[in-house]
């Protein structure tokens, strides 16, 4: 049987945590000590913390960390506020950051599409919910630090760019036997393609300065019904994610294995969050779900 990785272990094939200075700004001492007991386990040791963003501040100055992991609801000056402070600070030089690409990540209660899409546009790494597993806040960690974006740095936006993927290389939605219904599936490219049409109507009516109104209702429909079928997609893989977890349950009731429910668990919450146009990683993380409770299964049976 294949043994997947743990984060932890892919990020010590690259560097050794002892040595990463981590600064946790948090103002709720469990919710701080929690995190900075997580990372001491899996070895972190350089690690110092601030109660709010001014102290935050002082503290980047004088100790700059390697990754920050702050709150989002931070007394005073919030932690999207100050990580936008560090990403502009590429633009405008403040002495009081001496890196603005230090790799963020963003730990809160929040969960609704567009405070995630807010954390984005602020310059975060990595997002991840209040209540959070080890597995996912060391997920979000190990990325952060290993799998490093280009940094932007523009008048409209600086920080990692939020393309986490190649558009050539986005593999699409799979259609294997056990995956989900593929009725109302939108092809890979059907929202780029929507959007282009979009465009295309637009220089056209820029040249022609004329309103065609079937065009425009004709590209606006396509855009909102590939819009449409992403989130009837993200909907069903959740059903299926949820499906997974019911059926383990139902296979061990009492001595279900707690690293599995947290799987499943940190699963549903990552298809919540990930925006609509990441389908294939979506689709990735319940198969796997799937295969997890089909060897569990195998193995039960194979003991009884």
């Amino acid at each position: 049987m294949t043994v997947l990785s743990t984060p932890l272990q892919r990020l010590r094939r690259k560097l050794d945590p002892a040595i990463v200075p981590v600064l946790v700004v948090e103002d709720h001492d469990a919710s701080r000590r929690l995190v900075m007991e997580l990372l001491r386990a899996s070895g972190f040791s350089n690690l110092y913390y601030a109660r709010d963003a001014e102290q935050a501040i002082e503290m980047i100055a004088a100790h700059p960390p390697d990754l920050m992991i702050l709150d989002w609801n931070l007394p005073g000056m919030s932690g999207v506020e100050l990580t936008e402070n560090i990403r502009h600070a590429a633009l405008t030089g403040d002495p009081r950051f001496p890196n603005s690409q230090t790799p963020i990540v963003m730990l809160t209660a929040r969960q609704r599409a567009r405070d995630v899409d807010q954390a984005r546009l602020a310059g975060v790494d990595e997002f991840v919910v209040k209540p959070f597993s080890t597995a996912s806040l060391l997920r979000a960690v190990v990325s952060a630090l290993t799998r490093r974006r280009r940094f932007i740095a523009a008048e409209t936006y600086a920080g990692p760019d939020r393309r986490r993927r190649k558009a050539a290389s986005h593999p699409g939605v799979g259609r294997r036997a056990g995956d989900i219904p593929v009725s109302g599936e939108p092809h890979p490219d059907a929202r780029a393609a929507a959007t282009e049409e979009v465009r295309r109507l637009r220089e056209r009516l820029g040249d022609k300065g004329a309103l065609d109104r079937k065009a425009v209702n004709t590209a606006v429909t396509r855009l909102i019904a590939s819009q449409t079928a992403a989130h009837d997609l993200r909907m069903r893989l959740i059903e299926r994610a949820a499906a997974s977890l019911n059926h383990y349950v139902r296979l061990f009731g009492q001595k279900a294995e707690p690293d599995v429910l947290d799987v499943h668990f940190d699963a549903l919450i990552q298809l919540g969050d990930m925006p609509p146009d990441a389908q294939a990683e979506a689709l990735e993380i319940v198969n796997h779900l799937d295969t997890l409770v089909a060897r569990r299964s195998v193995q039960k049976r194979a003991r009884a």
